[in-house]
Order: structure tokens, then C-alpha cells, then sequence
């Protein structure tokens, strides 16, 4: 039988923000008497969501049913001790996968992010999401390369820790349609045949911005499925509020 070991989920430092807006003035003089006529130029819409609108797409423990609880930041980023959680060494069409895994989003080159842990009281159970804003021409095609590596895959190998893992992935069926477009799956990791991890996932795009949310869960104790779904869709609509003002 194999040992669940529940996921350590990364959470990410929040910069702050603010979108500088820009005025010009009519220098033309006035005839006399006329006063000054100021008149204002529009500034273009951003690029990407900002830190703040990241923050504020996620969901809150008021989103999720009772016995739910925000789990504080322990300090456990990638970057500081987590390494052997890193899954590396698959073939390039695979990658997006593992790098929702490895991080919660897509691609490093990002204009801001944010993310948050759920976990569920008593339980191994979490529920984890992060948001992320890009141009919206690198956003759909991040999310082209996911849909690419889900119907792709399959299973493929990879190391982490030091150690081979088989990775499992799924397209999974049934879930509601969210912003522009999103993508449901699952992902097996099995490590030599003592190990295993499971994982529902759903990333969701809104013009640049995307949102991925994954539930990890053990073979005791709640699946999480009714918390994973409910956060879902307020993931959604806040996503789709937090980029409307982008292109």
C-alpha cells in the first residue's frame, strides 16, 4: 500500500503596487478674460494586473465551508527548504505541468502574484491558489502550452528529490466553465512505490491574468472535493473582476 504524504504548497511574498496616472495640460493661451482650460489625457489601460488586484482575486476562509482555516506563512517557499519537492528532468511538452507543481503557476516572468493556503482543521487536506497577471498575449499562451501538456502526457518520469517519480496526468471532466477559458486535470506522483502524492487541479484564465487552484489530498480524511469546488467558483469571478480593467 502506498504512503500519502501531503504536498508542501509554496507561498509567495506580496509586493506592493500603484498604477501611476498621467495628465497633460492645454499651454494655448486663453483670451482674456477666458481663464485656463486644463484638459486631461486618458492613460492607457495596464499591461497586467497589479500585486493588489492579485490579492484581491484571491479567496478568502469566508469562501470556503466551515472548519476551513488560512494557514499562516511558514516560510516555506521553494527557494527556502522545499527543494526536494522540486520535480525536475521531464520532457519539454510536460513542463507546464510540473511547473504548477513546483511554483502554482505558469511561468516565472511575471508582473505580479500572489497566493494563499488553505488548510482543512484536523486534516492533511489543503486547498492552495495562486494568482498571477502577465501581458495577455503570454497568458494565453501559457495556458495553450498546459492544455497541450494535459491531452499529451499521460504518463512520464521525472526526478524530485533526488529520486525518480511517475507522474499521472488526467484532463478531469464535469467542472463549470470559468473566465475566458480554464482547464481542469489531475496529477498522480507516485516515487518509489512508498510515495504518493494527488492533486485536482483547475487553472483559469481571465485576459492576462490566471489563477490556478489544487487540491491536495491523502487516501484518509476528506477529499476536499466540496471546499475545492466552492473556491472555484469565487476564484473565477474574482479573477474575471480583478482584469477587467486590462486588455
Amino acid at each position: 500500500m502506498l504512503h500519502v504524504r501531503p504536498r508542501r504548497a509554496a507561498l509567495a511574498a506580496l509586493a506592493a503596487s500603484s498604477l501611476l496616472l498621467l495628465s497633460a495640460c492645454d499651454g494655448d493661451t486663453a483670451p482674456a478674460g477666458a481663464g485656463t482650460k486644463a484638459r486631461s489625457t486618458p492613460s492607457a489601460p495596464p499591461e497586467a494586473i497589479t500585486a493588489a488586484q492579485a490579492q484581491q482575486a484571491l479567496v478568502t476562509v469566508e469562501d470556503l465551508p466551515a472548519g476551513w482555516q488560512l494557514q499562516p506563512d511558514t516560510g516555506l517557499d521553494k527557494s527556502q527548504g522545499a527543494q526536494e519537492e522540486i520535480i525536475s528532468g521531464v520532457k519539454p511538452v510536460c513542463a507546464p505541468i510540473t511547473a504548477v507543481l513546483n511554483t502554482g503557476r505558469l511561468e516565472e516572468d511575471r508582473k505580479a502574484d500572489a497566493q494563499e493556503v488553505f488548510t482543512k482543521k484536523g486534516d492533511t487536506t489543503a486547498v492552495v491558489q495562486d494568482v498571477s497577471g502577465y501581458s495577455r498575449a503570454q497568458a494565453e499562451k501559457a495556458v495553450a502550452a498546459l492544455r497541450t501538456a494535459v491531452e499529451q502526457c499521460g504518463t512520464f518520469t521525472g526526478t524530485m528529490g533526488g529520486k525518480k517519480a511517475v507522474l499521472t496526468v488526467k484532463k478531469a471532466a464535469g467542472l463549470p466553465a470559468y473566465g475566458d477559458e480554464s482547464l481542469g486535470y489531475t496529477v498522480r506522483i507516485v516515487q518509489g512505490g512508498t510515495t504518493q502524492m494527488d492533486f485536482d487541479l483547475d487553472t483559469i484564465r481571465s485576459h492576462g491574468a490566471v489563477t490556478t487552484l489544487w487540491n491536495n489530498y491523502s487516501d484518509t480524511g476528506d477529499r476536499g472535493t466540496t471546499a475545492f469546488r466552492k473556491a472555484l467558483a469565487r476564484a473565477g469571478a474574482k479573477l474575471v473582476a480583478a482584469a477587467a480593467g486590462t486588455p
